[in-house]
């Protein structure tokens, strides 16, 4: 019963520790990231309007 209660703990501080680390990489690579997705958010749109605009003025 100990032994278990021992490997429990053990997992769960190794999870916590795990967690903490991933949290910590993606907040350091946040601001990337929020580059990157925003500039290809900027892209599609553009490209998503000339689209748009290209088969209205074809009459659909």
């Amino acid at each position: 019963m100990v032994e278990q209660f021992k490997r429990a703990c053990i997992g769960i501080l190794l999870g916590v520790i795990a967690i903490y680390f991933a949290v910590s990489l993606i907040q350091s690579m946040w601001p990337t990231l929020a580059v990157i997705l925003g500039a290809i958010g900027l892209v599609a749109m553009v490209v998503v309007g000339i689209i748009i605009w290209r088969k209205m003025r074809a009459g659909w």
